[in-house]
């Protein structure tokens, strides 16, 4: 059986300091990708320079166009069947591909494998994330929408990639979300594997450090998502946007907070669920303001635990 060509794309910027880390990364790698391509999404440190020295395949971009704008840059330049979408400072399994490989066959357009979160500064470890494949089977829209796919967990089919439309160039937080519900959205078909198979550093450096601007990027994403009921169940949207409406308040957003919240409310949410029988006394009564601080004060409950 021909094994299929696979790219690496590495969306640069300002990324001069994790350029040695990453050739290290991308020489271990066995098998290899048959490319390894970067973009300079208008860097102003020496991230050009470096990567050249470091023998790396750089593609400068005239402006900076953000993550999504580099990735679909890159997603254009290559010319391989399977792609795979690396930060400079993430790291991947030495045997990514070996490990990968055998589920990107015919019946599969998406390969998910679970990632470790860590401290950058540390390395202490904060999060696995993993993915069902179970739900991604049933109905990867929805599964996509409920869990969103960060993008150094998978492995595309760049047909597919690109007619999914690639990635929105509007917001520079949970555009890699919203790529994987839109191939979802395209039909992708989804495997997921649990093998932790990519480490992400998090740091408080970019858009991504920033988690109040995240999570207004989340919901601008989730009130597109209407378009998909009929397709998903009106539950995993509502869940979704209670939550992101949660993380909104705790971050201090209280205006957008309500927003998502009152979303939520005009979808048929009736209020968090609760065996307790003065919160469903309480909950019963038909007031959003209330049925808002129930939850918020639950959320709140469950984070402490």
């Amino acid at each position: 059986m021909r094994k299929p060509t696979t790219a690496l794309l590495i969306p640069c910027y300002n990324a001069e300091k994790y350029l040695d880390n990453l050739r290290k990364q991308v020489d271990a790698l066995n098998p290899a990708f048959d490319e390894v391509l970067l973009v300079d999404d208008a860097s102003t440190d020496g991230t050009m320079a470096r990567a050249r020295e470091l023998g790396f395949a750089i593609h400068p971009l005239p402006n900076n166009r953000g993550p999504g704008g580099a990735r679909n840059a890159l997603l254009q330049m290559a010319t391989t069947e399977w792609v795979h979408f690396l930060d400079a400072d993430d790291e991947l399994a030495t045997d990514y591909l070996a490990q990968v490989l055998p589920h990107a066959n015919e019946a599969t357009d998406v390969v998910l494998s679970a990632c470790d979160f860590l401290g950058a500064a540390d390395r202490k470890f904060w999060v696995r994330w993993t993915y069902d494949n179970e739900k991604f089977r049933d109905n990867a829209l929805a599964a996509a929408i409920a869990t969103p796919v960060f993008l150094h967990c998978t492995f595309i089919r760049r047909s597919k990639a690109l007619e999914a439309g690639g990635f929105d160039e509007v917001h520079r937080c949970f555009e890699d979300g919203d790529f994987h519900v839109r191939l979802a959205a395209a039909g992708a078909r989804f495997a997921c594997i649990p093998d932790v198979l990519s480490v992400s550093l998090r740091h408080s450096e970019g858009s991504g450090g920033n988690e109040l601007y995240c999570a207004q990027c989340r919901l601008e994403f989730l009130k597109e998502y209407g378009k998909y009921l009929g397709r998903i169940p009106a539950d995993v949207l509502t869940g979704a946007l209670v939550n992101c409406g949660a993380r909104l308040h705790q971050k201090g957003d209280v205006r957008a907070s309500r927003g998502a919240f009152d979303l939520a409310f005009d979808l048929g949410w009736k209020g968090a669920e609760s065996g307790k029988l003065l919160l469903r006394a309480a909950n019963a009564i038909p007031s959003r303001a209330l049925k808002r601080s129930l939850f918020l004060a639950q959320h709140e409950v469950r984070n402490k635990e």
